[in-house]
């Protein structure tokens, strides 16, 4: 009797334990477990490794939801065999909420949602740390550099669309520098490049580099050779007062010009009087000179000949 009531005992502990326990979890999780979730669903045309279910969902940095589903377009929409948008990755998403709009109709949503899409709301998979562990991160980018992806067919849940990963953006940015490298048909440029450079030592050995540098030290101790007899010259002590002799002697010449300039000024009109005199002395030579020509007798015998000559 007193065994059974032992097990009896122990079962109810172990019993109450059990509903404790349950309470305890309700209560923790009651918020999330009757808080209305919303399915939102995005594609991807690149490699989601990394990405598993249950990754986490973050925007701008907060955690708002988790991945539900992972899976390609052509298995949730039925599209021809022959289109490629088949092969993007459909992830759905459960979220908790639409950045803080809980109590929002999905009407009210998709409107919503439309305006921030134009603004540039994108989803990108990030990558944590060093781990690898990559996750999905909602953020608004440049939309005119984040265009969204092209799709035919209307989606079942909200939706966002994706962006490239940074990850995919660099590799896709090396793969096209590597392109524009082998277009330029570098072994050609080498081949030029090699050409050049032997140009180059032919032309410097033709230049005779060491008679060049031979001329050119001896023009170098010339040139300090004459510095040097510059300097004794300049440190002469009769150089030392040249340019105040030369200030005094410019000084003089200046003052010797002013007064010819005076004299000149105040004799101007006593020189046209002595000039004019000049004139009428060089007339009445001429006029001597020209009388002397006609009649030399006049020189000889002082007597002016008769105007006409006498008949015989």
């Amino acid at each position: 009797m007193k065994q059974r009531t032992r097990y009896f005992k122990t079962g109810l502990f172990v019993i109450g334990s059990i509903i404790i326990l349950l309470i305890f979890v309700l209560l923790l999780g009651a918020k999330n477990l009757f808080s209305k979730k919303f399915i939102v669903e995005t594609y991807f045309n690149e490699s989601v490794h990394g990405l598993d279910v249950g990754s986490t969902v973050k925007y701008r940095g907060v955690p708002i939801g988790n991945v539900k589903e992972i899976k390609f377009v052509q298995e949730e929409y039925d599209l021809p065999l022959d289109d490629d948008r088949g092969r993007y990755v459909l992830i759905k998403m459960s979220l908790r909420s639409i950045f803080g709009r809980n109590q929002t109709s999905s009407g009210n949503i998709d409107e919503f949602l439309e305006d921030m899409r134009k603004d540039g709301l994108r989803v990108k998979i990030t990558s944590q740390g060093l781990t690898g562990t990559a996750y999905l991160e909602i953020d608004f980018v440049n939309p005119a550099l984040n265009k969204e992806m092209e799709i035919s067919w209307k989606p079942k849940n909200i939706y966002i669309p994706s962006t490239k990963s940074t990850f995919t953006k660099i590799g896709a940015s090396v793969d096209a520098l590597i392109q524009k490298i082998q277009e330029a048909n570098l072994d050609k440029f080498i081949l030029h490049l090699d050409t050049l450079v032997q140009s180059l030592d032919k032309a410097v050995n033709d230049m005779k580099v060491d008679t060049l540098s031979t001329n050119s030290i001896a023009l170098i101790n010339e040139i300090r050779q004459t510095n040097q007899k510059l300097s004794k010259i300049l440190d002469d002590p009769k150089m030392q007062g040249l340019p105040e002799s030369l200030n005094s002697s410019l000084t003089k010449l200046n003052k010797s010009m002013n007064k010819l300039d005076t004299i000149l000024t105040g004799s101007q009109s006593e020189i046209s009087v002595t000039i004019e005199n000049l004139r009428a002395v060089s007339e009445d030579l001429r006029e001597v000179s020209g009388n002397a020509k006609k009649y030399p007798s006049l020189f000889l015998f002082g007597d002016a000949p008769s105007s006409s000559n006498p008949k015989k």
